[in-house]
């Protein structure tokens, strides 16, 4: 009965935030080009934006699995957030004063041409669009064992809740629903002191297997790589105020995101050594929230739906944006695309989730793609590159990400969601070499 009573206070505060954005808001705010995010706004709407249900779910069960190697992956995290910044304050914030910029693509666009922006935002569309399912998939499977309702029910709910306030508030109500949802999230962390302590400094060494050392190394460049690609990242760098208050953000959020993963972590090695039996793959459904009181237990489950309405809102909020934008438009025209796109793809998203069958491959086949996005930008930075040379380490990398699913050679195993990325690396390279040698 608790959990029900945290859910209904958790809606209300939604619609109340909600109501509260939406108020004296202009167009720009709805699309966000009014770029008036402050410090704060940008530390809670990165927070809650990435840290998502699958750090809840998946950390877990990944710290269960290969200790504390899973913090690796933040320090890929911490590698991404250094590179957005140098990024925003080099490359974008001179620019973006001028030209209204929403996504990757527009930068891309602005650097490289209009083919390339297009190759990049299709490739961010299709990104989201698996992201969204994804998160849906996952909604669903756990509101329905938490709330005890059918997935089907679980899977509307959530459609109906985030379409109803990116429908009134857009990505001002987004932003702001964050701030709410963040604070729904810190909680995962008193759980660490309601849990029986099965580790000690003196088991340090087997929760740190040796054999999983590369699986780190992957997870880490895995980590980097998508978060720089991601598109509700580039959306709240291109909205904040100035490049001071995107340092104060990224700082903060990072700091915050290491707290709870930190705990995360904890957790799932707790478990680990505790010897409990539980199957790896349910250990924070019939593990954890077995293991803390009844009224922790229900928070829990909200915190899990505020990270998950965190990312769902955010990621289709960025896919709508790229739609309703493909075709250039006034701004009153595109809020009213914007709209109405919104509506569509949360639809579509939260009914193809239920036609899911295989979790991890299309988690990690999202993964290996989003990933050649991220590769294109750090390339850029090291390399001297025109549109042709552009084009082709995309195209590369997509091919190869193709041929990959087909052939099996991009599976769950990290360090091959890689391989596209490298793929277009080496095409990149192989088109250098011949430029200069038709030169000599």
């Amino acid at each position: 009965m608790i959990t029900y009573i945290f859910v209904i206070l958790y809606l209300l505060g939604l619609a109340f935030i909600t109501w509260l954005s939406s108020r004296r808001q202009t167009s720009g705010d709805y699309i966000n080009s009014s770029k008036r995010l402050s410090a704060w706004d940008s530390t809670w709407t990165t927070f809650a934006s990435l840290l998502t249900g699958y750090n809840f779910v998946l950390g877990t069960t990944f710290a269960f699995l290969y200790g504390f190697w899973y913090m690796f992956a933040f320090l890929g995290a911490a590698g991404a957030f250094i590179t957005l910044y140098l990024v925003f304050k080099r490359k974008l914030f001179a620019i973006r004063e001028d030209l209204n910029m929403f996504s990757l693509g527009d930068f891309f666009g602005v650097t490289y041409g209009i083919s390339t922006k297009k190759v990049v935002n299709a490739v961010l569309c299709l990104s989201l669009l698996l992201f969204l399912i994804l998160q849906f998939f996952i909604n669903g499977q756990l509101f329905s064992a938490l709330l005890n309702i059918s997935n089907v029910t679980a899977v509307l709910i959530a459609i109906g809740v985030v379409c109803a306030y990116l429908w009134v508030g857009g990505f001002r109500a987004s932003v702001k629903t964050d701030i709410f949802q963040g604070l729904l999230i810190l909680p995962i962390v008193l759980t660490v002191f309601f849990m029986e302590p099965n580790f000690s400094v003196d088991k340090l060494a087997t929760a740190l297997p040796t054999d999983q050392f590369w699986f780190a190394i992957g997870l880490m460049m895995i980590q980097f790589l998508t978060l720089l690609a991601q598109a509700e990242s580039f959306q709240r760098i291109f909205a904040v105020v100035d490049a001071r208050a995107l340092k104060k953000g990224l700082i903060a959020s990072f700091v915050m995101i290491a707290v709870v993963a930190g705990a995360i972590a904890y957790i799932g090695i707790n478990f680990k050594f505790g010897l409990t039996g539980i199957d790896p793959a349910n250990l924070f459904t019939e593990g954890v929230l077995q293991a803390v009181p009844a009224w922790l237990a229900s928070f829990l489950a909200v915190s899990l739906i505020a990270a998950f309405m965190g990312t769902i809102d955010s990621s289709a909020f960025a896919l709508a944006i790229l739609l309703a934008n493909w075709k250039p438009a006034d701004q009153d025209t595109l809020v009213r695309r914007t709209r109405y796109v919104t509506v569509g793809v949360i639809a579509l998203s939260g009914v193809s989730s239920l036609l899911l069958f295989s979790f991890l491959s299309w988690a990690f086949s999202l993964i290996a793609l989003i990933s050649i996005i991220g590769a294109a930008l750090v390339a850029s930075f090291i390399f001297k590159m025109d549109k042709i040379a552009m084009n082709t380490f995309l195209i590369g990398g997509i091919v190869v990400f193709v041929i990959g699913l087909v052939a099996g050679f991009v599976n769950d195993n990290p360090l091959t969601t890689l391989i596209p990325s490298g793929a277009g690396l080496v095409a990149l390279i192989l088109v250098k070499l011949l430029r200069r040698s038709a030169r000599v």
